[in-house]
């Protein structure tokens, strides 16, 4: 779902990377370590409100498979 990489920069997953990164390269960016994880971003969370952290923890935890993981528990 998320992980911090470092203090104030958390790692999420999206199928938005490249868009985010490329109209905020000061909030979403990704190292080199990376390169072959093509859903992970970085995020500078002082450059984001709680509202959008928000969202993108709800869609990396769908991407992580979490939404399907709760659907099977009876």
């Amino acid at each position: 779902m998320a992980r911090i990489w470092e203090p104030g920069v958390l790692t999420v997953k999206t199928g938005e990377r490249e868009a985010l990164a490329g109209t905020e390269p000061e909030t979403y960016f990704w190292t080199p370590h990376h390169e072959r994880s093509p859903q992970l971003v970085l995020v500078r969370l002082d450059g984001i409100g709680g509202e959008l952290l928000a969202e993108l923890l709800q869609d990396s935890y769908r991407l992580a498979g979490g939404e399907q993981s709760r659907r099977k528990r009876p």
